[in-house]
């Protein structure tokens, strides 16, 4: 079994660059990402439209690759009110956990076979890159697990390229 990486949180705000200032301020982190974009409607599952307008602000930490802080900010987000549990949707100021692991089919398995709730079975989908110019592949699952946290697992088919 491959052993999965934690490597973003990403908290859905109300302001994303009021909120970016505030970390840039209080522990020194650069702005990594910065991107308006248009989401798709499984990546949260929040409710909205598919490709609403969102914004995507990602801090960088001390750590390259693990020490990353994303800041999430819809335009016109209808957000579920419900339950922790048996959820379908995300609420506003919830986290966002971003796993990255090579083996999605096994944590697709796995998750179903531990009570997570899954909202999207894996699926290649893709991103605008740090440059605007270039997208980045990815391959993900989303979930809630039983405690209903919702994560994203993905991984990064072109990097083996």
């Amino acid at each position: 079994m491959d052993t999965a990486i934690l490597k973003r949180t990403t908290f859905v705000v109300k302001d994303a660059e009021t909120s970016a200032r505030f970390y840039s301020k209080v522990f020194n982190w650069t702005v990594w990402y910065d991107n308006e974009l248009e989401a798709d409607y499984r990546f949260p599952p929040s409710g909205a439209a598919d490709k609403a307008k969102v914004r995507l602000i990602i801090l960088q930490a001390l750590d390259p690759k693990l020490g990353k802080l994303g800041l999430l900010e819809y335009i016109d987000a209808p957000f579920d009110e419900g339950h922790l549990t048996e959820r379908t949707k995300i609420r506003m100021g919830e986290p966002i956990m971003v796993i990255e692991s090579e083996d999605i089919e096994g944590v697709y398995e796995r998750a179903i076979a531990e009570g997570a709730t899954v909202i999207t079975p894996p699926v290649d989908w893709y991103v605008p890159g740090p440059d605007g110019d270039s997208q980045i592949h990815l391959r993900t699952v989303s979930l809630f697990d039983p405690n209903g946290i919702y994560m994203e697992v993905s991984d990064h088919p072109s990097r083996k390229k």
